[in-house]
């Protein structure tokens, strides 16, 4: 935690442009207490009035109908944020001067304005966060990670049916270590120490795109900044959020929805199709790509992995002289039928018939416990799931939820999200979850999520849930504002894929070790389930991989368009027991329209 404090300073240096100031005196000819300054002020600020050059107002000056239309016309393209009252007076203003309007190309001028003006919104965030190699007490391996991250994100009013949205970003690691998300690691490296394509520090990449159709009766946008806010249609790759946490899922989906309602308030159905791309490859890899038996660039392979942790179970030592007295006997046998054999030849045969005994002996230890051994690799989720590395590493997926809110009392959620295609068996999954405030600063929230895929590695249909409570709300838009809480988390392994909206959460759930006998990045859940098998330990009713942990949270808004966050946390442990570092992150938020 230390340096904490220095953190937040310099987090807070870059929402500086943040801050909105009261509007200046922009006219030398208008006085302060001159009776017309608050209006001269506002309409200036507005910029619906210029003034001349030389910086004076000239208020005493007679005004031409074409300088009045110029007015007329500049209020007409601020036509959504005037009151009833405001836009009646506009109507009969633009009535009076409709030839002058005319003549100016109002009606051009309002659609260039409507249709054609994008909205950006900067984010600037510094976070500081413990990366873990190994996050078990017994053998911690981390390293803290000082970084910035930009977004630039744009709202692009088409016109009052169909906006167009995007967001570009980059990361940049401050302190000399490259920063890390383990969502993001390059698939196609075997070592699995890369990040994807297009996010490497400094690189900005397209984050989110997508464009929206607001169908059925229009909607009142004029308080709205992000546009309509039900009946739409989108294509594109957009945000999907499961549950209040996000802790299930909170990323990006590349393909279509569709939402009925209103997601503000009431009731909302969102169905969607397409793509995951937040998932964690270092976790998920294994479930849809298998682990290779023979030695490859991700290490030793499994199996020499296998006998190694086995190296004390006699049952492994039999099956380790078993193998050897097999390939001593096949070599015998092929140096008998082919006796003038080279020694390059021999050796060659014996490496084969080597590599045969190790995929017979891990092929039985698998299908053993339900796993599946095809072509050299072993699929821990079965038979069902053979995905090559290729095209497609994004995830498919369908989903659905609904949502019912009464803002500021409580909110429903129910979802469901199945994986499609060659990876349909490890995922289909339904949740609940909702919020309720005890009083309008007390809020009570709690989620489950279900796996119904029975999955080999534990032999159950997993699950997870989190509770928590919360005090106060943080709205970057009010100064002073704050929220403190804390949520209990329990994840069983095979209810996780990634795409957590919280750095901690993903590290707790998703671990992975570095190295296990060879194998670079393997996902805890497998390891260690591979290691009890090799020594002898496994039995019906024990866990692996998975997360149970409490979170704690909070949040300030020192000014306005900047948020502080620190998150902590602690009491963390796997399903099968095994105690996990405790965990802090601090990170400043700066929003700048």
């Amino acid at each position: 935690m230390k340096h904490a404090f220095l953190k937040a300073a310099i987090a807070a240096c870059f929402a500086c442009a943040a801050v909105t100031v009261s509007a200046a005196n922009p006219f030398t000819d208008v006085s302060a207490d001159d009776w017309a300054y608050q209006a001269v002020a506002s309409l200036s600020d507005e910029g619906i009035i210029d003034g001349y050059p030389d910086g004076t107002f000239r208020g005493d000056k007679h005004v031409t109908r074409y300088e009045i239309a110029q007015i007329v016309a500049r209020l007409m393209a601020k036509e959504d944020t005037l009151n009833a009252s405001q836009k009646e007076t506009l109507a009969k203003l633009s009535s009076q001067y409709a030839n002058e309007l005319k003549d100016l190309g109002v009606r051009i001028a309002e659609l260039e304005k409507k249709r054609g003006a994008t909205d950006l919104i900067t984010e600037l965030r510094v976070q500081s966060i413990d990366r873990y190699d190994n996050v078990f007490k017994g053998n911690v391996q981390k390293h803290n990670e000082l970084s910035t991250r930009v977004r630039l994100n744009t709202i692009t009013p088409v016109n009052d049916r169909v906006h167009l949205y995007g967001q570009i970003e980059t990361i940049l690691d401050m302190n000399g270590k490259e920063s890390y998300d383990v969502n993001r690691i390059d698939p196609k490296d075997k070592s699995q120490t890369k990040l994807r394509t297009g996010y490497g520090d400094g690189d900005f990449h397209l984050n989110r795109l997508w464009t929206t159709y607001h169908f059925g009766p229009k909607q009142d946008t004029s308080k709205l900044p992000f546009g309509p806010s039900k009946n739409l249609i989108g294509i594109g790759q957009f945000p999907v959020k499961m549950g209040v946490t996000g802790y299930t899922y909170d990323g990006e989906v590349k393909g279509v929805f569709a939402s009925f309602g209103d997601y503000l308030k009431g009731g909302r159905l969102t169905l969607a199709f397409g793509r995951a791309t937040n998932i964690n490859y270092a976790y998920t890899g294994p479930m849809m790509r298998g682990i290779p038996l023979k030695d490859s660039e991700a290490g030793k392979g499994l199996a020499n992995a296998i006998l190694e942790a086995g190296k004390n179970n006699p049952r492994i030592q039999y099956l380790k002289t078993q193998m050897a007295a097999g390939v001593q006997n096949a070599v015998t046998q092929y140096t008998h039928a082919h006796p003038d054999a080279t020694p390059a030849q021999i050796a060659a045969f014996t490496k084969e018939a080597t590599n045969a005994a190790m995929d017979q002996a891990i092929a039985t230890l698998a299908q053993q416990n339900n796993m599946y051994v095809q072509n050299g690799y072993m699929y821990p989720m079965g038979a069902d799931v053979e995905m090559d590395w290729g095209d497609d590493e994004d995830v498919p997926v369908a989903y659905a939820s609904y949502i019912y809110k009464k803002p500021g009392q409580w909110e429903a959620h129910a979802y469901a999200m199945k994986a499609c295609g060659p990876v349909g068996h490890i995922c289909k999954a339904y949740g609940f979850a909702g919020s309720y405030n005890v009083t309008p600063m007390l809020r009570v929230q709690g989620e489950f999520v279900k796996n119904l895929k029975r999955l080999p590695l534990n032999n159950e249909r997993p699950y997870s849930y989190n509770y928590g409570i919360h005090y106060g709300e943080a709205n970057v838009l009010k100064a002073k504002s704050f929220s403190i809480g804390v949520d209990y988390v329990y994840s069983q392994a095979g209810t996780y894929f990634g795409g957590s909206s919280n750095d901690i959460v993903d590290q707790y759930m998703g671990h992975v070790y570095k190295d296990w006998h060879g194998m670079h990045k393997m996902p805890a859940y497998l390891a260690d389930k591979m290691e009890a098998l090799a020594q002898g330990t496994d039995s019906p009713d024990k866990k692996y991989g998975g997360a149970k942990f409490y979170l704690a949270k909070a949040s300030f808004v020192p000014m306005r368009g900047l948020l502080v966050e620190a998150n902590y946390g602690f009491n963390a442990k796997d399903m099968g027991g095994k105690k996990m570092d405790n965990m802090f992150m601090l990170k400043a938020t700066a929003y700048i329209k």
